[in-house]
């Protein structure tokens, strides 16, 4: 069982890097859909598909939110580049006997954009109008996840895109697959995940003004990663008592408009109250190195944990991220 499954993880990983060699740069639509959610999984450097299984897996591996024990509700806020704002927010429950199911939400909102012409009718060099408009991108999901054995879990999600600007708009239906795996050695977990399978492409002047006669797709996203606990009060490789806990991830991802891409990362507990993060991604121009922290606390039979996250960027605005996950 254990031999056959990793076998056919890495032939499938095989056929999706194959599958996707050809890089297809300036291709894709919704690219709000690659911003990474979660100040937890930012501050990892996103390598999280094998780590992170609350409700905010849902943006990332649908298998994860096996992980939930009951219900959870989770919200995070990051300031994005040009003042723009990037909200999420996600709520999963399990229903016993049938699976975990969960509802999720992001938005990126533009806020309102001058206005400008490519030339002034009077010839002057500043070109705006004085006006101004607004777009933005929205994105819905329907998730669930079924535990197979006490080890394997696989989940699917249903999402809906829409993105407007100006006086234009799109909407796109896509899917996601994911499976996750515990193979019950010093925590070691094997995760794949499949983003964005979608029913067409979309064009943003119509069929007869498009620049692109097929369109742009959207940004597939195919992602592989395993996780293990270093130091563990029980299955790591290292015991310093239950008190410290400290796990290491790898992801490899593989997209439609990049080449390949990988971001490692750790995630260390103190008395499961306190944790520290630090990742890096690696073969992006911006954004590599991530920092984060968090905080657990009991308040009202709520378990309460608050992530914050810093992501370096040379060149643009460094993103400040906040993540609140509240378990009942």
């Amino acid at each position: 069982m254990k031999k056959s499954l990793v076998l056919t993880l890495l032939l499938s990983l095989a056929a999706a890097t194959a599958l996707l060699a050809f890089n297809k740069g300036g291709r894709t639509s919704f690219q709000f859909a690659k911003i990474g959610v979660g100040a937890r999984q930012a501050g990892m450097g996103e390598a999280c598909i094998a780590v992170v299984r609350d409700v905010n897996a849902v943006y990332w591996n649908p298998a994860n939110i096996g992980g939930l024990k009951s219900g959870e509700a989770a919200f995070s806020y990051a300031r994005w580049f040009a003042d723009l704002n990037y909200l999420s927010a996600a709520a999963g429950w399990r229903w016993n006997r049938v699976g975990i199911f969960a509802l999720s939400f992001a938005g990126l909102d533009y806020q309102d954009l001058e206005e400008a012409l490519v030339t002034s009718p009077t010839g002057a060099a500043d070109t705006r109008t004085g006006s101004t408009f607004t777009g933005g991108d929205l994105q819905f999901g329907l998730t669930f996840a079924r535990e197979f054995t006490d080890k394997l879990t696989i989940g699917l999600s249903a999402k809906y895109f829409r993105e407007e600007l100006f006086t234009y708009g799109a909407g796109l239906l896509a899917f996601d697959v994911g499976t996750y795996y515990q193979t019950g050695f010093k925590g070691f977990r094997i995760a794949m995940s499949a983003q964005n399978f979608s029913t067409g492409s979309v064009s943003w002047l119509g069929k007869d003004k498009s620049d692109r006669i097929e369109g742009y797709e959207m940004p597939l996203i195919y992602r592989i990663g395993t996780a293990f606990d270093l130091v563990s009060g029980d299955n790591g490789f290292i015991n310093l008592g239950p008190a410290h806990y400290l796990q290491l991830s790898l992801d490899a991802i593989n997209t439609n408009d990049y080449g390949e891409r990988y971001h490692l990362g750790g995630e260390y507990w103190y008395n499961h109250l306190f944790a520290f993060r630090c990742g890096y991604r690696f073969n992006y121009e911006e954004g590599n190195l991530g920092l984060g922290v968090g905080l657990r606390q009991q308040i009202s039979g709520m378990n309460l944990q608050l992530d914050y996250a810093f992501v370096n960027y040379q060149y643009l605005d460094s993103p400040h991220r906040f993540s609140l996950l509240i378990s009942f």
